[in-house]
């Protein structure tokens, strides 16, 4: 006999009060995340700041789309915060979609068990060259983990710099002296992970790599001037690749940390989970058709939009002539606008340079002495960039080696090393570090300078208390100044 609708919320809340994450609960029911979000806010178990704000226009009578425009979002996430004002989609009477998506959800929930999901996305060169962009996703394939084969996730060696290139002379000497850093202005690691590693999984292992805990905004893009090759610098260009390597304009507001559920215990054991595989990725929005609806769904709102001057041109204006009003130069539709006039007249809270964080590392990223062919879309892309706490802008700049003879030659990795290194990574399905330079650092000391201060105060201040007062605040984050081996750091 089917549930009734209060059965199935009533389900619901008891799963997410028992278990106290929403992303446990959406695992434990086989549902999405973003369901169980909103049927605890139809029960009144669940709000935010933003669904407080969309109830109260709803209950002023404004339409989704009135609400989307008043706060300068999309119609798909203030629905995602409204109450259900219909039945919800697993009552009784299902729709022929809503029975395709509780399919499609069952499939998922086997697959973070017992399979790893692939997905590649081709993009078609010389159609968007015609201005007929074709993006060809091939249908996922799920494999049994214990049937797929070694060749599927061997070992790839990735190079991550932690860099700063503003750091004073005493920073550098402070890093060099006591953050073991061999330049003084960068930290390193060395790592070979498994082929099929996503991005997603890569943060977790970076934030492990590095010793940060998790407790900032990330994101990773491309270097400014590959970004704008292959987006030409226009809203068209950038909009073709939605769902292929950019996130969706909606993406940036929860649904990139769908399985940031950690509540307690050691957030090392919570990281390493994160970035040992099988991988899969269980948001929303990355999904190809979701993101080109979001995408469609910003163009089609701004079919004519007012283009304003930058900020920097009003802002010498108002200097210059006292000007007090941004000036408008022209309408136009959003399609036809560079990405820069885009950016000077609407808002897109996540931006539009976010990579989706369900691409993998190795078809994402070519190798350093990899021949560039400019036919391929991919192949110009030999680095990416991890930007983690945008206060404190920490930078670690992502390249790929096919080959560890450098470190082989310098005498600072054995072969006998690299060969165990590589049985782990595909015996365990989870990356190993093979060399480091520079020690770990921690969050909230304000980026590779303000950590090398810190370094400075803790071993050379003259203050004892001072001394003992900083190195207790750092500890107290997980910092810890014993030397560690590379094959325990991850």
């Amino acid at each position: 006999m089917s549930e009734t609708t209060d059965e199935y919320m009533r389900k619901v809340s008891e799963s997410y009060k028992r278990l106290g994450s929403l992303q446990k609960a959406a695992d434990e029911l086989g549902i999405a995340y973003a369901k169980v979000r909103k049927i605890l806010i139809t029960i009144d178990e669940y709000e935010t700041e933003f669904s407080i704000r969309v109830a109260k226009r709803r209950n002023e009578g404004k339409s989704i789309t009135e609400i989307a425009r008043e706060m300068n979002t999309t119609s798909n996430r203030v629905n995602a915060y409204l109450p259900y004002e219909k039945t919800i989609y697993d009552s009784p009477e299902q729709t022929v979609d809503s029975k395709k998506s509780k399919l499609y959800r069952h499939r998922i929930n086997i697959a973070k068990e017992n399979f790893v999901t692939k997905e590649k996305a081709v993009y078609n060169k010389e159609q968007r060259e015609n201005d007929n962009t074709d993006i060809i996703i091939k249908e996922k394939t799920m494999v049994n983990k214990s049937k797929i084969k070694e060749e599927e996730f061997t070992p790839i060696r990735i190079h991550l710099e932690l860099t700063d290139d503003d750091m004073t002379e005493y920073q550098k000497r402070m890093l060099r002296r006591y953050g073991e850093s061999s330049t003084g202005n960068s930290i390193t690691r060395d790592v070979l992970i498994p082929s099929d590693m996503m991005l997603h999984n890569l943060h977790y292992a970076i934030q492990r790599l590095f010793g940060w805990q998790n407790s900032h905004l990330r994101k990773f893009v491309l270097p400014d001037e590959i970004y704008q090759k292959i987006t030409g610098g226009r809203v068209k260009g950038w909009a073709d690749l939605v769902g292929a390597l950019f996130q969706p304009p909606s993406e940036a507001e929860e649904d990139i940390f769908w399985d940031d559920d950690y509540q307690n215990g050691s957030i090392k054991v919570w990281l390493k989970r994160k970035y040992t595989g099988p991988y899969y990725y269980g948001g929303e929005m990355e999904h190809y058709e979701e993101a080109r609806k979001d995408i469609q769904e910003l163009l089609d709102y701004y079919k004519m939009i007012d283009v304003k001057e930058s900020f920097h041109e009003y802002w010498k204006r108002t200097k210059m002539e006292g000007e007090t009003s941004i000036k408008i130069l022209r309408k136009a539709p959003l399609i036809d606008l560079s990405l820069d006039e885009m950016n000077n007249s609407i808002i897109i809270e996540g931006g539009t340079e976010s990579l989706m964080e369900r691409l993998e590392v190795n078809k994402l990223l070519a190798a350093q002495d990899e021949a560039v062919s400019e036919d391929d879309l991919l192949s110009v892309i030999k680095e990416l960039i991890y930007n983690y706490d945008y206060g404190d802008n920490w930078i670690v700049k992502i390249t790929m080696i096919d080959n560890c003879d450098d470190l082989l030659s310098s005498g600072v990795v054995s072969e006998e090393e690299i060969i165990e290194a590589q049985a782990t990574v595909m015996s365990k399905h989870k990356p190993v570090c093979i060399h480091k330079d520079g020690i770990s650092v921690l969050d909230d000391v304000g980026g590779l300078g303000g950590f090398a201060d810190l370094l400075g105060i803790i071993y050379e201040s003259e203050d004892k208390e001072e001394r003992a007062q900083y190195r207790a605040w750092a500890q107290g984050l997980g910092w810890s100044s014993k030397k560690i081996s590379n094959k325990m750091i991850i």
